[in-house]
């Protein structure tokens, strides 16, 4: 009887596995949709960055890095000094992670911040460069559940988030966690890469125990580790969304190949469409959404993207620069983003007993204020015939010009009521200018002497105002004139509705 149902399992083993939709090969994988309509309607996500680097606080997230590179020049170089300075010499990165308790760490506070501001998909960062998982790992024992705040971060996110029927993100940079620690000359093979700190002698603790933490692991070792990790995320909580920063490239093709099989496959036995994002090549951007970190894109893609900006002075919480994001250019990046279909993430960095600082709550709050009154013109929208028009020049940064499809990011700051952008929804266009431009303003929208010429225009108003608007088309194109009164929130961007006649 035991050998029938040991036979049984086999075959039933055998019959799960050959019904499962994707395979580990590029062209099985394919058929999955990069960006679903869920992705595509969202329009604005939120996640943070919160871990170990959170305890010093100062310079960036890659702190754990630059305190071990006693020459590095540019960014990051003072790090070094700082922390001998400040903690001494014999002072390790594992040392601040009993310092790190979160002890003011709330999932629904949080959530409530990031819905509030107007996030349709919230995350959790799952782990950074510095090989410290935040959620309840058994692969890896340096994580937030056996140590430092006792929390499992991204079970609570995730919980929180599915509550409200929002989509749950979950965010990936370990790709990168083999190469971030300096290595001993020839201890361990890597691919070759400009990103290798290698020296003779090393001051990152060599000792087996924290072999995993410091990514002191065989090449093969540490692509297998990347993969279970993901592995436990994706059976434990299957995020709608898994974002990917730039360190998967160094990833075995096999192991890339296995992982969106996985995260594929459970998504589809869930009935859930699910993303994933490409910083780079590693993945094939027919299955994958591109992802150009603090930048735009030159015009409307036929295919959605997606953009990462700073909430605070610096990705994690820096307590030496506390600014945060103005929530008017906030508004302005958006709309400028939404025009060529594409997608805006926004990270937090909250300090490390778990407090968000006030200046980010602050931008939030200016955010959400702002979509709550007008979000009709951002959310579920689509492009239209031509993004927008204006002055303001957007290009090309040649000092961080690193991602291959674009990093056109200088001017982004400077977009003002010059400027406009376009969003369509069924019949009707949202003309988003670019800040308040005073009362009674003309404003001349050109597209409609161009690509929108043949538009019959039914009627037009500005979104927040009861004043009928003043509008007139002519050969040089549309003519609309700002109320007398501003409307609230559009010192950040004033909102024409024009819909048309079908």
């Amino acid at each position: 009887m035991k050998k029938y149902v040991a036979i049984l399992l086999i075959a039933f083993t055998h019959l799960g596995l050959a019904q499962q939709k994707f395979k580990p090969e590029w062209e099985s994988l394919k058929q999955h949709k990069a960006a679903p309509d869920w992705f595509a309607d969202a329009k604005l996500g939120v996640y943070f960055h919160w871990g170990v680097y959170s305890v010093p606080a100062w310079g960036s997230e890659w702190y754990p890095r630059w305190m071990y590179i006693y020459d590095r020049e540019g960014w990051g170089e003072d790090i070094y000094d700082y922390h001998k300075t400040t903690y001494g010499r014999d002072f390790q990165y594992h040392d601040f992670i009993p310092q790190w308790k979160g002890e003011k760490f709330n999932a629904v506070e949080w959530v409530d911040m990031f819905e509030g501001m107007g996030a349709r998909f919230i995350g959790s960062i799952a782990e950074h460069h510095d090989g410290f998982s935040l959620w309840d790992s058994k692969v890896n024992e340096w994580n937030s559940k056996a140590m430092g705040p006792g929390i499992d971060v991204v079970k609570a996110i995730g919980e929180e988030t599915k509550k409200r029927k929002l989509k749950f993100m979950a965010t990936f940079h370990h790709g990168f966690h083999m190469m971030f620690y300096p290595k001993n000359e020839n201890t361990f093979l890597r691919p070759v890469s400009q990103f290798n700190w290698v020296y003779d002698s090393v001051e990152v603790p060599q000792a087996p125990k924290y072999r995993k933490l410091y990514g002191n692991l065989g090449y093969d070792e540490a692509n297998d580790l990347w993969l279970e990790k993901l592995n436990e995320v994706i059976e434990a909580h299957c995020p709608d969304y898994i974002w990917m920063d730039f360190g998967q490239r160094f990833i075995k093709e096999g192991h890339r190949k296995q992982f969106l099989a996985n995260y594929f496959n459970k998504a589809e036995a869930l009935g859930k469409e699910v993303v994933v994002n490409t910083k780079g090549t590693f993945f094939p951007t027919e299955l994958a959404v591109v992802n150009v970190e603090r930048a735009t894109m030159e015009d409307i893609t036929p295919d959605v993207w997606i953009t990462d900006f700073i909430l605070g002075s610096s990705w994690c919480y820096n307590q030496a620069k506390r600014t945060a994001i103005n929530p008017h250019k906030a508004i302005r990046m958006l709309a400028e983003v939404v025009s060529k279909n594409g997608v805006m993430l926004l990270s937090a960095g909250p300090m490390a007993d778990g407090t968000i600082p006030e200046e980010q709550v602050k931008a939030m709050e200016g955010i959400g204020a702002w979509l709550k009154l007008y979000g009709e013109a951002i959310y579920n929208t689509k492009p239209f015939v031509a993004f927008g028009e204006g002055p303001t020049i957007l290009k090309r940064d040649p000092k961080d010009a690193w991602n291959a499809y674009g990093a056109i990011k200088k001017g982004l700051a400077d977009l003002n009521s010059n400027d406009i952008r376009y969003t369509q929804k069924d019949n009707t266009v949202y003309a988003i200018q670019l800040g308040w431009p005073g009362e009674n303003k003309e404003k001349l929208l050109t597209v409609f002497a161009d690509k929108a010429k043949d538009k019959k225009i039914k009627s037009i108003s500005v979104l927040g105002s009861r004043q009928k608007i003043k509008w007139k088309k002519t050969m040089e194109g549309l003519w609309v004139t700002s109320p007398r009164k501003k409307p609230e929130q559009a010192e950040a961007a004033l909102v024409y509705k024009i819909v048309f006649n079908q």
